[in-house]
């Protein structure tokens, strides 16, 4: 906890009182303490109708200075409210009002004191490990602790009920043992991982000086450089317009933005790109106002948005005119069905919509996005990408001024993608402005302008067609080129081609031909010299038959009937809700079919523990987020072996194995917490935990969702090389370019069906088949169709060109 100033400045107390109930965070924060705080005095409260605090010693009293010096003004707050809570179940009278009085004291002193005794103070956090800290703790525990005693203790006897000679000295007994015996254990394991979280006072709210010096900076911006004023005619055509941005954020020694300046216009759709940590996301919540309101850091520069500095409102205020859907965005999944998730933000707007009007506007934010779902349904029974456009509605339902997406279409299928392109080119008709950011680059050529972040500055600005037309450019800033564009790459084109039509004129000026040797055609090129599925041993390590599954009344799964053989890598394809994290979760046992029957291995999934299912196949969720739960990656590694009963020395090189295999330090995971980690690698962390379980089968949820290209190239470089390792794979994925380069076999769903089953050669060939099934070809097979080829990488499509004679 950092030293607090102007200790007695009444100003800076009444900001922090009230600021508590201003923060939504700070509010979730005092109503936790206050349940926590109620429910350990509950049972020392019931049936006891005794003064508050007399007589029983109640380890409850350890909780407001705890919370004090973690949690700042919000622990007054709730341990005076949770006194109160607590006192209704046996002792609440006219006393109760000085029990809240005392409680908040004893909940807010320790915030106030800690680094503020002079000479006194230890000038650390408070994590009571040395004697100068605890010497601090101690001294503030026996304040706090009189305070709390003589405020109640002065109230009860002005009520006539007890002298304070008798109850004053009962509950500062009770506080001083209790806050003595309890406090520093508490604070030892809890700071910490509150610190970590970065869930402290002072992470949440700046301190009282920080606020005066942004004050100060908001108030002199303008001065800063005479050559640009908000009402220059560049700012006032913009609908947003952002100078000299840059932003660090508190935890980290690298700046996230770097002197960052562009606008957008009204009905501008503007694309940002960058490999993952540019600060694409950071840009984002700058823009929406998050930082610096919410996100602690340091913050220059301005951003106006409708002519308005992004700092001289809150962010709830600006929720009207800024739409953000995060990358992350099953965090903004609030309601319990659809329909509350969209009634949600209309039903606090300060100028109140009629039901009429509700209704209209969420009718039309779910046909925008191209969902055609119940009310009543249950967002957590959705599939991830029907979840994704569930989240887009709620913004789009504000219809808000300008929009700002965080890789929206990263869960979508190819057919949900071509709907979202369609929603953004009418919003922008509309007069909405939009800012985009992805990884991929399949929307690029609907933006009217691309700005590309690296390491946290604008590196480079222009149209879209230009840096597609440049991919060493793209491969600098960790952008993919399209696969198209590097067929011709190295050919005499005078321009790169970045469509297909382009592609077709381009070969016929250069008079080329597709025409595929052998190599080409039996996979040699494409996977190496590995045996096809079709000539692997029958015994299957997976069988499928005639498996159904249904949530309550919604049938997701229909008689499917498959065997997958030992050794193969599989690829599970099909739209959004077709199926297929469903199947994943039948195959690893999380879900039992409600008939048929799936046998792994030759266990039985119906019948068979989840410990036994463990040892022969794994499951890697979509969000690793979703598994990861462990302080370190050590500790995250070795618990599903540690889980199954192995010894020590068994679980020690099973976790060095595992990490090794997906290319993490061993050195370094007995400290390192994964939810530090970036998205790719909290992913090959998920990988080593079910990989320590040594299971033959690897089912991957979606694996490159969200990562950049040169991480998407090193996850599928691990995933090939546990498959020439012996694991079978099973990918879930929406990405036609990922199946193409990497998988033997194709298994196609749609509704809950498997309607095509074979090699990836044969079902892209199948050009009908793919698109009724919401799926696009990719280009690069499109464009050997027309000499009735399908090749489907790059390195085939160069091996297979050939001169006309």
């Amino acid at each position: 906890m950092s030293t607090h100033s102007a200790l007695y400045d009444p100003r800076r107390w009444w900001a922090d009182l009230v600021g508590v109930w201003q923060d939504t965070r700070l509010i979730v924060v005092t109503a936790q303490i206050a349940a926590i705080y109620a429910a350990i005095l509950i049972p020392f409260k019931a049936g006891i109708p005794i003064i508050p605090g007399f007589v029983e010693l109640r380890p409850a009293n350890a909780i407001p200075i705890v919370a004090s010096l973690l949690f700042g003004p919000a622990a007054a707050w709730g341990a005076g409210i949770g006194n109160i809570i607590g006192d209704c179940f046996g002792t609440l009278g006219p006393a109760s009002a000085f029990g809240f009085l005392g409680n908040f004291l004893f909940g807010y002193l320790p915030y106030l004191m800690w680094g503020n005794l002079g000479l006194l103070s230890s000038g650390q956090p408070p994590t009571v490990k040395s004697w100068r800290q605890g010497f601090e703790y101690g001294l503030i525990c026996v304040v706090a602790s009189g305070a709390c005693a003589g405020t109640i203790g002065w109230g009860v006897e002005l009520l006539g009920l007890l002298p304070f000679i008798v109850l004053a000295p009962a509950i500062f007994f009770n506080n001083i043992v209790m806050g003595l015996f309890l406090g520093p254990p508490l604070l030892r394991f809890l700071y910490p991982r509150v610190k970590r979280w970065q869930l402290l006072y002072d992470d949440i709210v700046p301190s009282f000086s920080a606020v005066k010096r942004l004050d100060h900076s908001f108030a002199t911006s303008s001065l800063k450089n005479d050559s640009y004023h908000p009402s220059d005619a560049h700012a006032s055509l913009s609908l947003l317009a952002c100078r000299d941005i840059s932003f660090s954020y508190s935890t980290q020694t690298r700046p996230g933005l770097q002197n960052i300046s562009f606008s957008i216009a009204p009905g501008e759709f503007v694309m940002l790109l960058g490999r993952s940590g540019s600060g694409k996301s950071s840009l984002c919540y700058a823009c929406n106002g998050l930082i610096p309101h919410m996100i602690p850091g340091t913050f220059s520069g301005e951003i106006l948005v409708c002519g308005e500095d992004t700092r001289a409102m809150p962010v709830w205020k600006r929720a009207g005119r800024v739409g953000l859907v995060f990358q992350d965005f099953e965090s903004q999944l609030i309601g319990t069905t659809v329909g509350a998730e969209l009634r949600h933000p209309l039903e606090y707007r300060e100028t109140p919509l009629t039901f009429h009007e509700i209704e209209g506007r969420m009718a039309h934010a779910l046909g925008s996005v191209g969902l055609d779902v119940d009310l009543d349904r249950d967002p957590m029974k959705m599939s991830g990408g029907q979840r994704q456009r569930l989240v887009m509605a709620s913004v789009l339902v504000q219809e808000p001024k300008l929009l700002l997406l965080d890789e929206p279409s990263s869960d979508l299928d190819p057919a949900s993608r071509s709907q979202l392109r369609q929603t953004l080119r009418q919003l922008g008709v509309e007069g909405m402005s939009l800012l985009m950011t992805e990884q991929d680059h399949d929307d690029l050529p609907f933006a009217n302008r691309v700005i590309v972040l690296d390491e946290g500055q604008l590196v480079w600005e222009g149209p879209p067609d230009t840096l597609l037309r440049d991919p060493p450019m793209m491969r600098q800033q960790g952008i993919r080129p399209l696969a198209l564009t590097e067929c011709f790459e190295d050919l005499a084109c005078d321009s790169l081609p970045i469509t297909v039509e382009e592609a077709w004129i381009c070969a016929e000026d250069l008079h080329l031909m597709i025409e595929p040797p052998a190599v080409v055609l039996d996979d040699t090129v494409r996977l190496g010299k590995q045996a096809s599925w079709a000539e692997t041993p029958t015994n299957p390590i997976i069988q499928i038959d005639g498996a159904c599954f249904q949530y309550e009344d919604q049938l997701v799964l229909q008689n499917l009937n498959c065997a997958i053989s030992r050794g193969e890598f599989v690829a599970l394809l099909g739209a959004n809700g077709s199926g297929k994290s469903t199947l994943a979760r039948l195959l690893n046992g999380l879900l039992s079919p409600t008939q048929g029957r799936i046998v792994i291995d030759g266990f039985d999934t119906r019948t068979t523990s989840m410990n036994e299912l463990a040892k022969h196949i794994g499951l890697v969720f979509q969000n690793p987020d979703h598994q990861i739960f462990a302080d370190t990656v050590w500790e995250e590694v070795a618990f599903g072996a540690k889980n199954l009963g192995y010894s020590p020395e068994e679980i020690s090189a099973r976790v060095r194995q595992s990490l090794e295999s997906v290319g993490l330090s061993v050195e370094k995971s007995s400290a390192l917490d994964p939810f530090s980690l970036r998205k790719g690698e909290r992913q090959r962390v998920a990988v080593a935990s079910i990989l320590a379980t040594r299971p033959g089968v690897l089912i991957f949820d979606e694996p490159t969702t969200g990562l950049d290209a040169p991480e998407t190239e090193r996850m599928m470089t691990m995933i090939r090389e546990l498959h020439r390792q012996g694991h079978t794979i099973v990918m879930i994925t929406h990405s036609m370019r990922l199946v193409a380069e990497y998988a033997q076999r194709c298994l196609l769903m749609e509704k809950g069906k498997i309607v095509a089953d074979g090699l990836p050669r044969d079902i892209f060939h199948d050009t009908a088949l793919v698109r009724a099934a919401s799926l696009e070809i990719p280009p690069i097979s499109l464009f050997c169709q027309r000499w009735g080829h399908t090749l489907l990488t790059v390195n085939e499509v160069k091996a297979s060109l050939k001169i006309q004679v």
